[in-house]
């Protein structure tokens, strides 16, 4: 895909890597939005903020740890890139 939306960033506690769960939501409504050329659709977000384990991420989209750590790496050069 050419314009596959970016991973979102995860945030480091305890030594553990966690995501939002609306950064999560929003990430797969804009890889479907991409995928079927369409428009992402406006979801009110909880009033309270979870947060998602690494392992159950990688559950969620299919894929393993080894794939979500290079999403990450990814995500983080071109983090540094702009810079």
């Amino acid at each position: 895909m050419t314009n596959e939306p970016e991973f979102p960033l995860p945030i480091r506690m305890r030594g553990r890597l966690f995501w939002r769960r609306s950064e999560l939501e929003l990430y797969k409504r804009r890889l479907m939005a991409a995928a079927l050329g369409g428009t992402v659709p406006e979801i009110v977000p909880d009033q309270i903020e979870t947060f998602v384990p690494a392992e159950q991420v990688a559950r969620e989209f299919g894929f393993g740890r080894r794939t979500l750590g290079r999403r990450i790496a990814g995500r983080n050069s071109m983090v540094a890139a702009a810079e």
